[in-house]
């Protein structure tokens, strides 16, 4: 009747997939995925995916995609304050939030279309299925690194009432309480309601203001309605929401440079760096000191020398408050010939960011994000019943977003103060570099951003049942993309007032020479078309074994940057050549931008070859893929010495191999390991972004004015761990009465990696094993559980960057570490 997978139980066959029923046999039950836009079997599908079911993220405690990433081989996920590095066999999206991603992520069918989305926690979900490498032809694309497939659970009419409902207590004060309720309301209609909150006090210590770093409340629901009103029409209806409130960041700045070292290898930094670290030094030694502690942090969140005081400089402190909501209708039609599906969505959300940017204890640079995205989207596909000579998959999509943000960086040089008091009485900066002839305290850039994109695609997917044993699968999507774009931008000072725009002569100079920004209103438009092919042939060497070999193609978007800190294009980098009272458009025209402003689409090539074999009877699954990938017009984020640029910047080479593996050793112990070997280098990247110390000595590095350069040809890409891996284990015993004793965990190893666009090895994130374990007693009614997640306290970063302000000093994203709780759920 319906498109969608089987009802059934659903035991995963890959890692993680841990068995929660009260009797087993020494089998792997099949697990049934949608990968391929129909339902199948996971040992059918011939490409890498591994799926994780909803029951394992609620068992392990795993709240979101990021924390997902430990699990899944070659799968990164880091987020920071502002930006989501999404990152899958080496390759990602760069930190420009005009970039689009790599890795789509799709969630009951519904395309999230930015990064941002990845960071909704997970609800209710019935699994998660990642697809690793180029999925152009079924999904689209942005999908040039893989796609993440999620599905929550949804309600049956034949089923009788039924709920859970559990509740967890936690290190660091953390609470979980989620729960689903559902049943038919007539013997064609049916609903769920779900709902999850999760809140925690943050696992990062503040020592300057006290208060622990990373509060976390967040609160989501989804009301999902079924209706089947005759044999062959499937009616599924989905609502979420989540509302999500973080306050303060777990970031440290890690690395302080001491004053001898500064002077030895950064004798020409700015005036900016020099008053920083000279503040620092002078009012916040201790900084040293705590930053070389294990989960803490000694910054001021922007409330300056006193938290009583409130925010000292921006619109919000240290933060983020989200809400996202997605409308989800899915209607599935038999029409004897097949299945025709129709699935409308539309997915929007808003945030508020606030960000200390200069990670110090010092009120000096901070930035304010207000950013809205909505995105309706309409698919219709006819997919063959199966079994024939020619079985067949072919639909239309429609998009249509539009993302809009205004952003507000703020920079304070009396620095709430501790200038005059440095400085015997010089009020700012700023009145320092102009000889007494501009006393401003603070100054901002006001920067509006807004990009409409449309899209429209037709695909098709054919496979030939050439004989019992070998099909062959062919492939093709052609898409056609409309995109328009507003960028514009002001400047302010406290003078005439933060909210109000300034032409001051002063403002203008020390803007464009100290941080290439600019007044500016830029308005363009571009279109792209393209057609995305893929081959597969498929071989059953037996009835238990198969290999498989892909050639796919895809394309990442292009689009137009987001980032404020960009000359007009009739300037050079950080060139003023206006003169005091000359009016800006006799300056220079602040309609045109530099070349930097557009980027083209990115490129791939995939070849893949792999196998997925059932053994020992039915009780191992042992599934694997070799891979070979190239990148062509790379899209990459460039520090070009006083500001930040994209450019499409060369080419990358990836190749690697992953196995999953899978063993009933007996009735009731599951054991389980994948790994993957990954080399992802940059194949060619002549211009890639300069090191702090390259910076001090040529401060133009890397571009055509400068006679220095960072050639990372050779050098492997982000995120790009040479091994990942993980095992695990799941043991259940009778112990009599209805109840069963389970006992599971795992072991997360992922080797180091570089997390900073210029490859400086002092960003470099040294590898780490997170161990996990969990235990507990349950019946068919209620189940209680104690659990650890990284037992063993290991402190381990997501990402690592040089600290804005201080050359030499490098700032890290710290990651969870141990946690304790137990948990208690109730079935019915």
């Amino acid at each position: 009747m319906s498109a969608t997978f089987a009802r059934g139980p659903l035991a995963a066959a890959i890692a993680l997939a841990g068995a929660t029923s009260l009797s087993h046999a020494q089998l792997l039950e099949e697990v049934i995925v949608t990968a391929q836009k129909r339902a199948e079997s996971l040992q059918d599908v011939p490409i890498s995916v591994s799926a994780v079911q909803g029951s394992k993220l609620q068992e392990a405690g795993i709240p979101n995609m990021a924390a997902l990433a430990d699990y899944v081989p070659n799968l990164h996920i880091a987020s920071a304050s502002v930006n989501t590095n999404i990152y899958m066999r080496g390759v990602g999206s760069g930190n420009n939030q005009g970039f689009e991603q790599s890795v789509g992520m799709y969630v009951d069918g519904i395309y999230m279309g930015r990064g941002r989305q990845y960071r909704a926690g997970f609800l209710d979900v019935e699994r998660v299925e990642v697809l690793r490498g180029p999925q152009g032809t079924l999904f689209g694309k942005n999908t040039v690194a893989g796609a993440v497939n999620i599905i929550s659970r949804s309600p049956d009419p034949s089923d009788p009432f039924s709920g859970e409902i559990s509740a967890a207590l936690e290190s660091h004060d953390g609470q979980v309480y989620e729960g689903g309720v559902e049943g038919s309301l007539s013997d064609s209609f049916a609903a769920r309601v779900a709902f999850k909150h999760r809140k925690t006090d943050g696992y990062v210590d503040n020592t300057l203001l006290d208060k622990p770093e990373g509060q976390i409340d967040e609160t989501s629901y989804r009301i999902t309605l079924v209706w089947q009103p005759t044999d062959n029409i499937d009616i599924n209806f989905k609502y979420s929401n989540t509302d999500f409130e973080r306050i303060g960041a777990p970031s440290s700045t890690e690395l302080y440079l001491d004053p001898a070292s500064r002077d030895t290898l950064f004798p020409n930094r700015s005036a900016f760096a020099s008053i920083g670290y000279l503040l620092t030094d002078t009012f916040y030694p201790e900084i040293d000191d705590e930053g070389g502690r294990e989960f803490t942090t000694y910054k001021d969140n922007g409330y300056g020398q006193s938290l009583a005081d409130g925010i000292g400089i921006g619109i919000n402190p240290d933060s983020n408050d989200e809400d996202y909501d997605n409308y989800v209708l899915n209607v599935d039609w038999d029409v004897g010939g097949g299945t025709l599906t129709s699935v409308t969505g539309w997915s929007e959300y808003q945030y508020i960011d606030g960000v200390d940017v200069d990670w110090l204890p010092l009120q000096f640079i901070h930035r304010d994000d207000d950013q809205r995205f909505e995105q309706f989207s309409q698919e219709l596909r006819f997919a063959s019943p199966g079994g024939e000579f020619f079985d067949y998959v072919a639909g239309v999509y429609y998009e249509s977003s539009t993302l809009d943000f205004d952003r507000r960086v703020t920079v304070d040089t009396n620095v709430d103060g501790l200038v005059p008091a440095a400085l015997g009485g010089l009020n700012s900066l700023f009145t320092l570099l102009t000889g007494g002839a501009y006393t401003a305290n603070q100054i901002a850039r006001n920067h509006y951003y807004e990009l409409d994109s449309d899209s429209f695609a037709v695909f098709g997917q054919g496979t030939f049942n050439l004989s019992d044993r070998f099909r062959l699968t062919l492939g093709l999507r052609y898409t056609e993309e409309d995109k328009d774009v507003i960028s514009r931008q002001f400047l302010s000072d406290d003078l005439t007032g933060i909210d109000t725009p300034s032409d001051n002569y002063f403002l203008g100079f020390i803007e464009a020479t100290s941080f290439n920004t600019y007044r500016y209103n830029f308005a363009e438009d571009r279109s792209t078309d393209k057609w995305i092919p893929s081959m597969n042939l498929q071989w059953d060497v037996t009835n238990d074994s198969m290999l498989y070999a892909t050639f796919s193609q895809g394309f990442k978007s292009g689009g137009f940057t987001a980032a404020d800190d960009q000359e007009p294009g009739q300037l050079d980098i950080a060139a003023f050549p206006c003169v005091p009272g000359q009016p800006i458009e006799a300056c220079y025209d602040p309609t045109v931008p530099n070349d930097d402003f557009e980027f083209e689409d990115e490129e791939v090539d995939a070849f893949e070859v792999g196998g997925k074999h059932t053994l020992l009877g039915g009780s191992m699954t042992l599934n694997w893929a070799a891979f070979y990938t190239l990148y062509d017009n790379l899209q990459t984020s460039i520090f070009k010495g006083v500001g930040f640029g994209v450019t499409n910047a060369g080419k990358s080479e990836v190749q690697g191999v992953e196995v999953d593996m899978l063993w009933q050793a007996t009735n009731n112990l599951r054991l389980g390991l994948n790994g993957a070997w990954l080399d992802a280098t940059y194949d060619e990247f002549e211009n890639g972004p300069c090191t702090a110390i390259q910076l001090d000595v040529d401060p133009l590095c890397g571009t055509p004015e400068g006679f220095t350069d960072n050639d990372l040809s050779g050098e492997k890409t982000l995120y790009a761990s040479d091994w990942s891996a993980t095992a695990f284990f799941d043991y259940n015993q009778p112990v009599g009465d209805g109840l069963e004793f389970f006992l599971g965990g795992e072991a997360n190893y992922r080797d180091d990696f570089n997390s900073a666009g210029d490859n400086d090895p002092l960003d470099m994130i040294d590898g780490y094993t997170k161990v996990n374990l969990r235990g507990g007693l349950r019946s068919e009614q209620w189940e209680i559980m104690a659990y650890g997640r990284n037992i063993f306290d290991e402190e381990a970063f997501a990402q690592s960057f040089d600290t804005p302000v201080l050359a030499g000093s490098h700032t890290k994203f710290i990651e969870e570490g141990r946690i304790y709780g137990v948990r208690l759920k109730f079935m019915f």
